[in-house]
């Protein structure tokens, strides 16, 4: 379906939606064509192509609400589903915060071209996707040798379109692509450990990924250099955060951050706002605007338009994620229902080996297993994994150590930031450096 057929049959769902009695309506049409393979052993061990349409729907009448989805798109048996529905919706509890948003809301949206599309996909054939899958696997074999058990190389891509209506003024369509390859490598290690890493890049442009050979190797190298990986002595050292990683910490403190939570009195941060609470070199915001940003966009899921916003300024807290539903609860004004891009500044910025050399010993942590997060408390606990350095240099990969604490003294505990955002997420968050963090081990 083309953007404007999206868009027509959006209208026409909402038209139907009155006709059967809904006071108010938003329907959103999408399709999503995803493609992946996995190389094992230089043979295809998975492939998988599948196409998804379907048509959502939200009707709010007399005080209720409820939602719907189907993937029948023929107008007479939507006609039907749509008056069954509404039907049903007037006999559900009534909840009066339930509306769309005010049309206020939609306003101010920018007219910019994102570049989430990239229409040479359409040119793609089978085998580049399998020659990139390939010649990942093959660089990785190559670059191991014997000193690797598996890697499993994969690609994929996906091509999505999409258009939403709502009957008291929004419309937006948008289509997007998205590419991404890499593998995930075992490696020998001494007696049945088999450490194992992982390298995947993911661009919404095909053109803007590394070469395949190269994101073999890196994810070769990251394996490699697990060989040996053991605890060491419970201690109090500075910590570096891998960009690749600080992704996690990140959505643990998240959660706070939510209308939800801080609703139902779950959020360590009610009551907050304008305070200190991190260290005044952290400034955190939403922005939406990335050209090419894996989570930009124009408005979110209700129609609001995008803003650039302040989530923490200099450690002073500005906003939370409020979606209408819990603004109208919480008697807030609404932000925007969920993040986009998060992006960080900072007045402290170096290289990780400049942090190393500034430091001297501490533990750089590439990736964190398991581990919670208590949004009510702050409390926070998980396994980790990486390296002791010594006197600036990696000295030893590390494993199975844990490091625990509350977002409400851990956050004030940065010293700066990696000149380093990570690009292939969301959450583009650099390198972050703390100081004296208790890492338990043997």
């Amino acid at each position: 379906m083309a953007a404007n057929e999206n868009l027509e049959l959006a209208r026409w769902a909402c038209d139907q939606a009155k006709r059967a009695g809904a006071q108010e309506a938003r329907a959103s049409v999408s399709r999503t064509r995803d493609t992946s393979l996995e190389y094992r052993e230089r043979k295809i061990e998975t492939l998988q192509e599948s196409t998804v349409k379907g048509l959502s729907l939200s009707f709010y009448t007399d005080g209720r609400y409820s939602a719907h989805r189907t993937s029948d798109l023929r107008r007479q048996a939507l006609e039907k589903f749509i008056r069954e529905s509404v039907a049903l919706t007037k006999h559900l509890t009534e909840d009066p915060y339930r509306r769309l948003p005010e049309p206020e809301y939609y306003e101010g949206r920018r007219d910019m071209d994102l570049q989430l599309f990239d229409a040479a996909q359409k040119q793609i054939v089978a085998d580049d996707r399998h020659r990139v899958a390939r010649e990942i696997e093959d660089a990785a074999l190559s670059r191991g040798g014997d000193k690797i058990i598996s890697v499993t190389a994969g690609y994929s891509e996906s091509n999505s379109e999409s258009a939403m209506v709502s009957t008291n003024g929004f419309e937006g369509a948008q289509e997007r692509t998205n590419f991404w390859c890499g593998a995930e490598v075992t490696a020998k290690d001494d007696g049945d450990k088999r450490p194992e890493d992982w390298w995947w890049e993911g661009e919404r442009y095909r053109g803007d990924l590394t070469d395949a050979a190269t994101i073999g190797r890196k994810a070769v190298d990251r394996a490699l250099s697990r060989v040996g990986a053991d605890k060491i002595p419970t201690g109090e050292v500075p910590v570096i955060i891998e960009n690749r990683a600080a992704g996690r910490i990140l959505r643990f403190y998240g959660g706070a951050f939510q209308a939800r939570n801080l609703q139902q009195k779950r959020s360590f941060l009610e009551g907050k706002q304008g305070e200190q609470v991190a260290s005044a070199h952290l400034s955190v915001f939403d922005d939406p605007f990335i050209v090419r940003g894996q989570g930009s966009r124009l408005y979110d899921g209700e129609g609001i338009a995008a803003r650039r916003m302040p989530i923490l300024e200099r450690g002073v807290l500005q906003n939370f994620y409020i979606d209408t539903y819990y603004g109208r609860k919480l008697k807030m004004r609404a932000t925007t229902g969920g993040p986009s891009n998060t992006v960080f500044e900072c007045d402290v910025v170096k290289s990780v080996d400049q942090w190393m050399a500034e430091l001297g010993r501490g533990i750089l942590i590439t990736g964190f297993l398991g581990g919670n997060s208590n949004s009510s408390t702050g409390d926070f606990s998980t396994g980790i994994q990486g390296f002791l350095f010594e006197n600036g240099k990696i000295h030893q990969p590390i494993a199975a150590m844990n490091i625990a604490g509350n977002h409400l003294e851990f956050w004030h505990k940065l010293l700066g930031m990696g000149d380093d955002p990570y690009r292939y997420s969301s959450v583009r968050s650099p390198s972050l450096v703390f100081d004296s963090m208790v890492i338990a081990g043997a």
